[in-house]
C-alpha cells in the first residue's frame, strides 16, 4: 500500500503525531495511503551505532553519533524503500513537516524514469521530503550506509544531499521552508532556532561550527558578545506560522490524536515550550 513515513526520534515524537494527524486530516480517501511513524530509538542498527565516530562532512570532519541529538533520526530517511521491501512508492518526511493539502497526488508524481523526487537546493538536494520508487533504490540499506560513514567511505552530508542519486525536482510547495501561503502543500518549520513549539527553551540541537576568523580564532565567543549566538529558541518571525501550528495541535487534541497528558509530559521534558497551554487557548 502507498505509505507516508514520518521519521523521528523520541524528543520529536509529539511533532510526528501532529504531522500524522495533518496528513490524515487532509486525506480525502482513507484508502489512498497509510501513515507510519518510524522512531529511531526502535531501529536496532541505529541503537547499536550509538557512540560511533563517523565521517560527517566532505571536508573530512567527524562526529560521534548519539540518539540524544535532535537530528539523530535523519539517517532513517533512507530506510523507506527497505521498509517497503523495495516495492511500490513511498513518501518520507521529517517530524517538523505538516501537510496543508492532500498528498495523494505525490504517489503519481512523474519521476521521469528516475529513482526519486526531492526539492532542489542551490548546489544539491533537500532529502527532508522524498518521493521514492522503492524498486529503484535497492542499494539503500541502512546497514551499508552506517558501515560506509563509519569507515570513511562516504560522508553523512553526501548521503543527506543525495549525491550520486537520480533525482527529479519536486516543486518547493511540497517542502515549503518556513513560508506559509495559499500555495503551500506541506509546511516545513526547518529553522531550528525559531520552531514555534520551542520558543524560550534552552537550545538542545548540535550547532554547526562557524569558520574561524582568519582561519585561527573561533567566532562563537564574538557572536555571543554581539548577541548573535542565543542560548534559547527564538520566537518564529511569522506569527501566522505560530498560529498554524498551535491550531493544528489543538485540533489534534480534540480529535484524540494526542492527549493533554502527552502535552504536559512534553512540557515537563522541555520538548514543548512552557506556555503551550496558554498559547493554545489564544488560537
Amino acid at each position: 500500500m502507498n505509505t507516508v513515513f514520518i521519521f523521528t526520534n523520541r524528543q520529536q515524537m509529539l511533532g510526528a503525531k501532529i504531522a500524522k494527524f495533518a496528513l490524515e486530516k487532509h486525506r480525502r480517501d482513507p484508502a489512498s495511503f497509510e501513515v507510519r511513524i518510524i522512531e529511531v530509538e526502535k531501529i536496532p542498527a541505529l541503537r547499536d551505532f550509538e557512540g560511533t565516530r563517523y565521517l560527517f562532512g566532505r571536508d573530512d570532519t567527524h562526529r560521534t553519533y548519539t540518539l540524544r541529538d535532535l537530528q539523530s533520526f535523519t539517517l532513517t530517511r533512507f530506510m523507506a524503500p527497505e521498509l517497503m521491501d523495495y516495492q511500490g512508492r513511498a513518501i518520507g518526511i521529517d517530524p517538523d513537516i505538516f501537510a496543508c493539502a492532500d498528498v495523494t497526488a505525490l504517489f503519481s508524481f512523474n519521476l521521469e524514469g528516475r529513482a526519486l523526487a526531492a526539492c532542489p537546493k542551490k548546489k544539491d538536494w533537500d532529502s527532508s521530503v522524498m518521493v521514492m520508487d522503492s524498486a529503484k533504490l535497492a542499494h539503500w540499506k541502512i546497514s551499508d550506509i552506517l558501515a560506509d560513514i563509519k569507515n570513511d567511505r562516504r560522508a553523512y552530508m553526501s548521503i543527506m544531499t543525495l549525491e550520486h542519486e537520480e533525482v527529479t525536482p519536486l516543486p518547493r510547495e511540497w517542502n515549503s521552508l518556513d513560508i506559509l501561503t495559499k500555495e503551500t502543500k506541506m509546511l516545513h518549520t526547518t529553522n531550528r532556532l525559531t520552531q514555534p513549539w520551542k520558543t524560550g527553551l534552552p537550545i538542545d540541537f548540535t550547532r554547526n561550527r562557524h569558520p574561524k576568523l582568519f582561519g585561527l580564532l573561533p567566532r562563537e565567543p564574538l557572536l555571543k558578545l554581539l548577541g548573535k549566538y542565543p542560548g534559547r529558541y527564538q520566537p518564529h518571525p511569522d506569527k501566522k506560522i505560530e498560529r498554524f501550528f498551535f491550531t493544528l495541535l489543538k485540533e489534534a487534541i480534540n480529535a484524540g490524536a494526542v492527549s493533554e497528558t502527552e502535552i504536559k509530559e512534553n512540557i515537563a521534558k522541555k520538548y514543548l515550550r512552557q506556555d503551550t497551554l496558554e498559547v493554545m487557548k489564544q488560537v
